[in-house]
């Protein structure tokens, strides 16, 4: 039986990442917790994400014929940029919970967590230049555009949303690190030029039906008690994609009553009435249908894209594969 994208390289990558968060410094144990290395009390753990953006690097740069050291450098160094952003987000959301345990800022605080995202980053960059400048200058560039894309997000907070001005916007903050994953796996087995831009298209697409795909569970994705929509997005009164197409198409009293809805205090969630309303309002007009109809959009476009790699039948099979669990997945 052929083993999954994401399973095949997460002993590789564990070891990576322990190479480059090795020390007795506290900040350092600070990012062996938060990247599921360790425990709180410095005990060895398994509490890791999926690891999808390495293993993209590390089986991407396998197909074209890359050297694996050099891409492990590549993987590394992106997972620890994707770790520092998770650390500023949580400081930003004020999320206290980071994949089922304490988030970092609520064990050693906000500074100290700045801090320790501060180091994450300067290590990312430090492990992509082991792996060559052209791979380096590959992941500066996504980090730009991620936090321009974070910074985007916080600011439509406080506006009225277009969905144009919404996907520009998963382009950088969602899209920029998928697509740097694609990227540094051609650039690591030295890929020519068009099979660098074929990536690029594809990681684009799956980044905005990833995105998509996730706007859309945090409003209807099943409460595992109540079987039902929890709406969490909408209780935190986020802007996504289902929420700014309502905007766009809600009229009269209907606009009135979301308008009232989103321009409280938002600091605090939204109650439940208000969130079923929300629900109703969305429902009424059809924004499910139209974002799964996007979602399908962009799958059909990476798997198009996909197709034009030079892959071997059974990676084209295994990226499918994955592609389509991150455009589909129910939680």
């Amino acid at each position: 039986m052929k083993q999954g994208i994401l399973e095949a390289y997460r002993d590789r990558i564990e070891r990576g990442l322990s190479r480059a968060l090795h020390g007795h410094a506290p900040l350092r144990a600070l990012l062996r917790y938060h990247i599921g290395l360790e425990d709180e009390t410095g005990a060895p753990a398994r509490a890791t994400g999926k690891w999808l953006r390495p293993s993209l690097v590390l089986f991407v740069a396998e197909q074209l014929g890359g050297a694996s050291d050099v891409a492990l450098s590549s993987a590394v160094g992106l997972e620890l940029i994707h770790g520092f952003s998770l650390i500023h987000d949580d400081i930003q959301d004020r999320d206290r919970v980071r994949r089922g345990r304490p988030a970092v800022w609520t064990i050693c605080g906000i500074e100290q967590a700045i801090n320790a995202g501060d180091l994450m980053h300067t290590l990312a960059i430090a492990a992509a230049l082991d792996s060559s400048p052209t791979a380096a200058n590959c992941l500066i560039r996504a980090t730009q555009q991620m936090i321009e894309g974070q910074s985007q997000d916080l600011d439509f907070e406080r506006r009225t949303v277009t969905s144009n001005e919404y996907l520009t916007m998963v382009d950088r903050k969602t899209g920029a690190l998928l697509r740097c994953a694609f990227e540094l796996g051609g650039i690591a087995a030295e890929a020519e030029d068009r099979v660098l831009a074929t990536l690029t298209a594809l990681g684009q697409a799956v980044g905005r039906a990833f995105q998509i795909q996730d706007d859309l569970l945090g409003i209807w994705g099943n409460d595992d008690m109540l079987g039902k929509a929890t709406g969490s997005d909408i209780r935190r009164r986020k802007k996504t994609l289902p929420i700014v197409q309502l905007f766009e198409h809600a009229r009269g009293e209907d606009a009135a009553v979301l308008e009232t809805i989103y321009d409280g205090d938002g600091d605090r969630d939204l109650p439940p009435e208000d969130v079923a309303r929300v629900i109703e309002h969305l429902d009424a007009l059809g924004i499910r249908a139209g974002c799964e109809a996007l979602v399908h959009k962009h799958l059909d476009e990476a798997l198009h894209r996909l197709a034009d790699l030079p892959f071997d039948d059974s990676a084209h099979d295994r990226m499918r594969e994955l592609i389509e669990f991150l455009a589909r997945r129910q939680k």
